[in-house]
């Protein structure tokens, strides 16, 4: 009856595709095949057949001596022909032995002495719940034994009678005796060692470490888990080698950017790819909670990340999600609550007194053209007679009376929270996760919200043996509110005078009058009534927006070892986002959709706006998988892997402009203007909404195959064909490959002696991976923003010419690496080297102008990346209850340019950006020219010159030897294009992190810090200074203006303050002097964490309970002036430092 249930199982399921069965009889013939069956109790003749069918062997018995109607136990579990058969004849007393394809019984020369007819099962975990596959079960005092599943799982037989032990063993877990159960629920612990993840997550496969032949590095959830970590970025932060991440915001909600190994395009994207439950993520990032996550898993090779294709170029970046398992429900509760500090200048900016000096001495030197600061304006109306000197003198005298620090006006110390809720369990066939997550976050910018919440549930049912299904469903609300202001916080904060005062002595708003010094030209008075307060809070933006997805994973076991995978997802988004912008304002003002039409905007016509983008973005992933793993021989270990996947992502979006609003009222209207006006302003009415529509489709064709033997050499291979919408049909489909080899020396017999010896692997790769860069497309893209009539056709604002030819830019890849763990596995360190090349790498061309547009973009460029990796954990030391590790990663990598447009710096225009692309240099280099000092006679800004490989001088020759070339001097314009140089790298090409960890009982100390080093960033005060001319002293400057030129004789490095239209070079061009060393080492946190005993945590009716106490971004060590080096330079706003308290508890 069972044989025939058999049979009819195996019948349904080969009729579901007619391809796929063709394919599942192709393998029925491969030898030693691991195979699964759940028969039970069954006679060893029924069971001979059905190995008999199932595999290409035959089985020769003597019947007079071995009865075949004997019970045997059929429930295995992925195992070998040999392990079969051991199991199912051991109890009965017999042995067997191969000739050919032939299997020999025969009863055993010594008598069994008792019956082996008791069967115990069970599942074998870490501390933290997760299943262990591969885990060595032995039952104790008998040579024999069994080894746990990918889902941790194992079953073995054992004699009746006395009760016995098995013994559980695993590297990196410490030794378990435990007696036998019907059913055994273990828990392994660490020893102390760096344990790696036994396996590998790539997302579209799982792979056993030892066999995984590319770069990757892992971040398991035991190191995200109670860290207070609020998002992703946050995570990667200077934790692994050759990711280089940085928060380019404190903003809450900000993207982080993360480059691996480097830049790889010139103006595309260069973000990785996401990759999450196996599936490309569309939404936002920072939508994953970090409780959620399970491992994190960066692929940075091409045998790693090939399989991805065209979308691998710049890396891929895995993610799983935690999922239910085999154990009664459960809930774990995580909060935490923090507190940040409000950010500080380290400028040396002028106090009060320093900034009325400085301007007396402005108005001394330009009374006819001096214009801005309060000072200046009183010392001029006073010359002018519209007020007396004593007046004047007595205000100014008022003045230094205030010294007002903005960054305690603008900024606030912010308190956040988080929290999560998850809810899982299951049973042997059904598991459930769901978790529920709230933030609510505060920036340091008074107006600064950020809020966030997530709901997820994840569901997996296996139905037989053969069929089972993953379910997902995720949804986000996320809530973002900041201020819309004109002027920035922290740049106002950092330039506002400081004897302006945000409130008059009534508590009223007072008028900057120095940041916004002009007159009007239709009222008596100012032009503009400047608060910042009040711009900050009567100007905001607020964007609403939802993501969900859903996602159905059915799979079906064709063979034992031949699995097919469907996997439909769909990602839906909807976007509101808000700007309003309050009459009178300032911002209104200046943005207003009127302000072309008015030399001054009249007060009437100033009523705030109101401006509206809703965006609705759809898009679907369809994968078919075909994956077959066996080993036969227990030697030999094939996997072969098939798939094809679909997608396509639409976007639309609306625009809509309401040029008056009043926010109390919730009125919008039109105002009223002239009618010698109408035919201007019907043109600009017809602006005031727009709508986009865009939709990109995409088509891939994959396989990937490995085979290892003994699990000491392997070889692996894969191959992706991609097409995408986007690209020119003579270039839509792109072939890309790779193969990667990979040398388990530990498990050769020669090192069986070197018992210190834990790992010592090699690995090898070679191959390409591919990307798209969209700023240029194979049909035209034409913008009818503020477009015009000629002859009566409408001309559009802006063209992007088509170009057919497109092509993918494709990288090189090539990577060579080391894996080495000794000392059983206490010290664990990993070396790779690359050298990759992209080609095809979109570039600019300068056109003629007969041809109608000035540039194109195009296939031309190339650029190489090569560099090392090293990454090093130690276990240090470890005394009874007391442990010490650390952990180091590094990464150096160079970039250099190999195929530009521009050939040599002297091609690039002037006018040019200062990282223009040039052959040689690396890309984004910082291209300008070395400061050479103030000429005293002329107060020119002088420029050093290399005449090292110039026949005829360039400059001139001062007394120390160096040449010299006079920049400001118009004669000198041709000599000053040949004398500009490389002035730096703008991307570190050094980054890495270190940390170390103490644990004491329940304590555990923790300390982290994240550097980069080697490259220039601009300087804080050269960011964001004015033009050099007179109108920049109306707001705050560096102590160091002081010290200008301002007469010949004058000993300064300091440029002079010239009337407008002829400033400095050293304030229009690009010099060393603008820029500053980006290196710094940062604390990026110091956690301690407690972890309250089971006894406590019995008596408190919890599973477990963990409190932390952490502290971010604690202390930066750099020489830059700036607010934080992490920015890059710039006003953006900095990381502050947090503390906060986190509490886990499990129910």
């Amino acid at each position: 009856m069972k044989n025939n249930d058999i049979i009819s199982k195996k019948y349904v399921i080969l009729k579901t595709s007619v391809f796929l069965g063709l394919f599942c009889l192709l393998n029925m013939n491969v030898l030693g095949q691991k195979m699964t069956f759940r028969l039970g109790d069954i006679p060893l003749r029924e069971a001979l057949e059905i190995l008999q069918e199932k595999t290409v062997y035959d089985f020769v018995y003597n019947s007079a001596e071995i009865n075949v109607e004997q019970t045997v136990n059929m429930d295995v579990r992925d195992l070998g022909i040999e392990q079969i058969l051991s199991h199912i004849l051991t109890p009965l007393g017999l042995a067997f032995h191969q000739e050919g394809n032939i299997y020999v019984l025969k009863k055993r020369s010594l008598p069994v002495k008792r019956a082996f007819t008791q069967f115990f099962s069970g599942i074998v975990r870490d501390k933290d719940g997760q299943p262990l596959p591969g885990v060595t079960v032995q039952l104790k005092g008998f040579p024999f034994g069994t080894t746990t599943d990918n889902e941790g799982r194992f079953s073995i037989s054992v004699p009746d009678g006395d009760t016995h032990e098995l013994t559980f063993s695993f590297i990196g877990m410490k030794t378990l005796n435990v007696s036998c159960k019907k059913f055994n629920e273990i828990i392994m612990e660490e020893e102390a060692t760096m344990l790696e993840e036994a396996t590998i997550t790539t997302g579209y496969q799982t792979i056993n470490r030892t066999r995984m032949t590319g770069a990757v590095e892992t971040i398991s959830a035991k190191n995200i888990t109670n860290k207070g970590f609020s998002s992703v970025g946050e995570i990667l932060r200077g934790t692994l080698a050759g990711v280089s991440t940085r928060s380019t915001s404190g903003k809450p909600g900000a993207m982080p950017e993360i480059r691996i190994r480097g830049i790889n395009s010139l103006y595309g994207d260069m973000d990785p790819i996401w990759i999450v439950d196996g599936k490309p993520f569309l939404g936002n990032i920072n939508d994953i909670m970090p409780e959620d996550i399970e491992s994190i898993t960066v692929l940075k090779d091409a045998a790693a990340s090939a399989i991805y294709g065209s979308q691998a170029a710049n890396g891929v970046i895995v993610i799983k999600r935690k999922t239910g398992r085999e154990t009664s429900p459960s809930i774990t509760i995580s909060s935490s609550f923090s507190f940040e500090s409000a950010p500080k200048s380290k400028l040396e900016l002028m106090n009060t007194d320093e900034k009325i000096a400085f301007e007396r001495s402005i108005y001394e030197d330009y009374p006819n053209q001096a214009t801005g600061g309060r000072v200046i304006q009183l010392l001029k109306d006073a010359d002018a007679g519209k007020i007396t000197h004593v007046y004047a003198e007595n205000e100014i005298n008022r003045l230094r009376g205030i010294n007002t620090d903005w960054y305690d006006v603008v900024f606030r110390k912010p308190f956040s929270h988080t929290h999560s809720i998850s809810f899982y369990g299951g049973t042997e066939k059904t598991h459930y996760y769901a978790s529920l997550n709230a933030q609510q976050r505060q920036g340091v910018s008074l107006t600064n919200d950020y809020s966030n919440w997530g709901a997820m549930l994840r569901l997996s049912h296996v139905f037989n043996e053969r069929f089972s299904f993953h379910f997902d469903l995720n949804t986000t609300i996320r809530k973002d509110k900041d201020t819309y202001s004109l002027v920035s916080p922290l740049s106002y904060a950092t330039f506002a005078n400081p004897y302006e005062c945000p409130y008059d002595e009534n508590g009223d708003y007072a008028y900057d009058r120095s940041y916004s010094y002009q007159q009007s030209s239709l009222k008596d008075g100012y032009k503009y009534d400047f608060n910042y307060l009040n711009e900050l809070y009567n100007n905001t933006q607020e964007s609403n927006d939802l993501n969900s997805t859903i996602s159905l994973e059915l799979n079906v076991k064709l063979l034992d070892d031949l699995k097919y995978t469907t996997i439909g997802s769909i990602y839906n988004n909807s976007k509101e986002t808000e700007y309003i912008q309050g009459p009178g304002t300032y911002t209104a003002k200046n943005r207003s959709w009127l302000v072309d039409l008015y030399t001054e905007l009249p007060d009437y016509l100033n009523n705030g706006s109101l401006e509206k983008n809703n965006s609705r973005n759809f898009g679907y992933t369809w994968s078919n998988r075909l994956e077959y793993m066996s080993t036969f021989k227990e030697d030999h270990f094939i996997s072969v892997f098939l798939g094809h996947e679909m997608s396509e992502f639409k976007s639309k979006g609306t625009h809509i402009l309401f040029p008056e609003y009043d926010e109390e009222k919730g009125l919008t209207s039109v105002p009223e203007l002239d009618e010698n006006q109408n035919q201007y302003i019907n043109k600009l009415i017809t602006n005031l909404q727009s709508q986009s529509e865009s939709r990109s489709r995409s088509v891939s064709f994959f396989a990937t195959a490995s085979y290892s033997y003994k699990d000491r050499y392997v070889i692996a291979g894969s191959v992706r064909m991609d097409g995408a919408d986007v690209i020119g049909t003579s270039n839509r489909f792109s072939p890309l490959w790779n193969v990667s080899l990979k040398y388990n020396l530990h498990n050769e017999s020669f090192c069986s002696k070197c018992s210190w010896m834990n790992e010592l692997a090699l690995r090898f790769s070679y191959g390409y991976t591919g990307s798209i860069d969209k700023q240029a497309l194979p049909y035209n893209v034409l913008s009818y923003v503020f477009s015009h009539d000629f002859l009566g056709y409408e001309i559009p604002s802006n063209i992007r010419p088509k170009n057919p030819s497109i092509k993918w830019q494709k990288k090189q890849d090539r990577n060579f690496g080391v894996d080495v763990a000794v000392l059983k596995n206490r010290i664990r360190t990993t070396f790779n080297y690359y050298n990759n090349v992209t080609r095809n790498i979109l570039d600019t061309k300068t056109l003629p102008i007969s041809v109608g547009i000035n540039s194109i973009r195009f296939n031309s460029a190339s650029m190489r990346n090569y560099g090392f990796e090293v990454n090093l954990r130690t276990i240090n030391l470890r005394y009874k209850d007391f442990s010490w590790s650390t952990n180091l990663n590094i990464a150096i990598n160079r970039n250099k340019i190999l195929e530009s447009y521009y050939k040599k710096i002297s091609d690039i225009p002037f006018g040019y950006e200062s990282t223009e692309p040039v052959e040689g240099t690396s890309a984004h280099s910082w291209l300008g020219y070395r400061f050479a000092g103030i000429d005293p006679l002329t107060g020119h800004t002088l420029a050093f010159v290399d005449n090292s490989h110039r026949k005829n001088p360039i400059g001139f020759l001062r007394e120390d030897g160096s040449y010299v070339l006079d920049m400001d001097d118009q004669s000198n314009r041709k000599d000053i294009r040949l004398i500009k140089e490389v002035l730096g790298d703008s991307y570190p090409p050094i980054s890495g992190g270190f940390g170390t960890t103490f644990t004491w009982k329940q304590l555990v100390l923790n300390g982290s810090f994240v550097f980069m080093t080697g490259h220039k960033i601009s300087a804080a005060y050269y960011s964001v200074a004015g033009t050099g001319t007179v109108s920049a002293a109306a707001k705050n400057v560096m102590k160091q203006e002081a010290n200008r030129w301002r007469k010949p004789g004058d000993i300064t490095n300091m440029p002079g303050y010239n009337i407008s239209g002829m400033s400095s070079s050293l304030q229009t061009d690009w010099y060393d002097r603008k820029l500053e060393n980006g290196n710094y080492l940062k604390c990026s946190e110091i956690s301690l964490g407690y972890f309250f005993p089971s006894k406590i945590c019995r008596k408190l009716m919890l599973q477990s309970l963990r409190i932390n106490f952490n502290a971010r971004d604690v202390f930066t060590i750099t020489n830059y002036q700036g607010a934080d080096p992490e920015n890059f330079g710039g006003f953006g706003i900095p990381n502050s430092r947090k503390y906060m308290i986190s509490i886990n508890v499990g129910i």
